[in-house]
């Protein structure tokens, strides 16, 4: 029997390797358009991957599959061996996030069989009908985050996941799923699922979405499997309120369109499986921190000039500031436990503390030193503290603390300081990695130093820092720091 499976492993690997090579020929001389060809190799890439891990005892065969897959196609992408199927002018990895994506799904399909099968082949399927419904029918362009995507591919990948959702429900019978679940529950969950993926795939370039798309679709499939009835309909109020609240802080200028995007993912798995408990908390922090973040630019604009970004969000700020919040709530879901929402509200102390101590520290002009060596510096330059600043972290770490207070597991006195505590030493962090490791740029023209790669309309230079640590960076990683602190007091 075993035999027979790896054969048949083998034929599906013979059967992927020969649709490369013909459609990398037939891509390279023209006949078929490059797209189409690159989508006719992920679509046959997925389904075999997909229907390779419908077989059982054959782990290590997978796994070195996989490995194999992804070090050819990580060469294949530096090298620009497949140049038919791929535009020389855009270099995307996605090709080489496939096979991670189906080393995590092995992994995965260990304790989740049916969600590990069904999330590589809405990746397969509806992440390729998209692109060819993008090409093939006329309709509206949008870019979110570098890559050009259409109304219609949405539609399309939107119609798909639903559909693969849908037929796979009534042909696994008593093992689905979503067998727990009424009839219109599970439209419901249907539904919410392909809204939230289509999202997911909107909002990724580069191929990203050949991981953000997998990861995704497999953690909602576990959470809608185990769920209790009733969570369907709490999920879709969810990603409907968020939709609400995306769209009202676009059009008022907190965020950008990718960054509305973003909010909608995020508030939609935080609103849909938290409810008030979670929602509450990253309500405060986002809803005051936009209005403080406003007043202050209108107050004292010459600073912005130091600042990387404005106070509009974009998608890397939405994710640097709550994607902590979304991940740890994704856990609470899996893994039960009161101390996920006391680290929870430990990462958002951590990230209002930094943004009030900014702003607040910010609001006139006063006295700023740098966190190193106590030297008078600049006001606005990464790594510099004031007293306004300091009253700042206390009471943004504070305000974000008391949303929290009453799902608090823990007496008030000591949950607040302990929030307290994580605001303080998140936004400490987060000064000593802005005056050493956050990258610095020197103008040409005014010689400031400052976040920004073009100040006074002309190209900066690298002064200091390293390049791919920027401010969104380092607000991740002050969020990190004042939820381990947290988690390891606690636990």
């Amino acid at each position: 029997m075993v035999n027979i499976i790896i054969s048949t492993l083998l034929i599906l690997v013979s059967v992927i390797v020969i649709t490369a090579l013909l459609t990398e020929s037939l891509a390279a001389k023209g006949i078929i358009h490059k797209e189409i060809a690159r989508k006719i190799l992920h679509l046959t890439a997925g389904v075999c991957a997909a229907l390779s891990l419908t077989f059982e005892g054959v782990e290590i065969f997978l796994y070195s599959a996989g490995i194999l897959a992804a070090i050819f196609n990580f060469i294949a992408v530096r090298k620009n061996i497949f140049k038919g199927i791929h535009n020389g002018n855009r270099k995307s990895f996605g090709i080489f996030y496939l096979p991670l994506s189906f080393l995590f799904l092995v992994y995965i399909r260990q304790f989740f069989p049916s969600e590990a099968f069904y999330a590589m082949l809405i990746l397969a399927l509806s992440d390729s009908l998209a692109a060819l419904a993008g090409l093939f029918i006329p309709g509206k362009k949008f870019n979110l985050t570098g890559d050009a995507k259409s109304f219609p591919g949405s539609s399309a990948f939107f119609i798909t996941t639903f559909l693969i959702l849908f037929i796979g429900n009534i042909s696994q019978g008593v093992n689905s799923v979503f067998i727990h679940y009424n009839e219109f529950e599970k439209i419901i969950a249907f539904f919410s699922i392909g809204i939230i993926l289509t999202a997911f795939e909107a909002i990724s370039s580069r191929g990203t979405d050949n991981l953000t798309v997998p990861v995704a679709s497999v953690f909602l499939l576990i959470v809608f499997a185990n769920g209790q009835a009733g969570l369907p309909l709490n999920f879709f109020t969810g990603i409907f309120l968020s939709a609400i609240v995306a769209t009202i802080s676009f059009r008022v200028g907190f965020l950008t369109s990718d960054g509305s995007v973003a909010t909608f993912l995020l508030a939609g798995f935080i609103f849909g499986l938290g409810g008030w408990k979670w929602s509450m908390p990253i309500l405060t922090f986002f809803i005051l921190s936009s209005l403080l973040s406003k007043f202050r630019k209108k107050r004292n604009q010459k600073v912005e000039l130091y600042f990387e970004k404005t106070g509009t969000r974009d998608w890397l700020q939405v994710a640097a500031n709550g994607g902590l919040g979304g991940v740890i709530i994704c856990f609470a879901q899996i893994y039960p436990g009161d101390f996920w929402y006391l680290i929870y509200i430990a990462s958002l102390a951590a990230v209002c503390a930094d943004t009030w101590g900014t702003e607040i520290g910010t609001l006139w002009k006063t006295k700023t030193i740098s966190v190193l060596n106590f030297r008078v510096v600049e006001q606005g330059v990464s790594g510099g503290i004031s007293l306004p600043g300091t009253l700042g972290v206390l009471t943004g770490a504070f305000i974000v603390a008391l949303s929290g207070l009453h799902w608090s597991t823990m007496p008030a006195g000591p949950y607040l300081l302990l929030m307290l505590f994580s605001g303080v030493l998140g936004s400490f962090f987060d000064s000593v990695l802005g005056a050493t490791l956050q990258v610095q740029y020197k103008c040409n023209v005014c010689g400031k130093q400052t976040e920004r790669e073009i100040h006074c309309s002309d190209r900066t230079m690298q002064s200091s820092g390293i390049s791919w640590i920027n401010n969104d960076v380092v607000n991740l990683l002050a969020g990190i720091c004042g939820s381990i602190a947290v988690g390891l007091i606690i636990l």
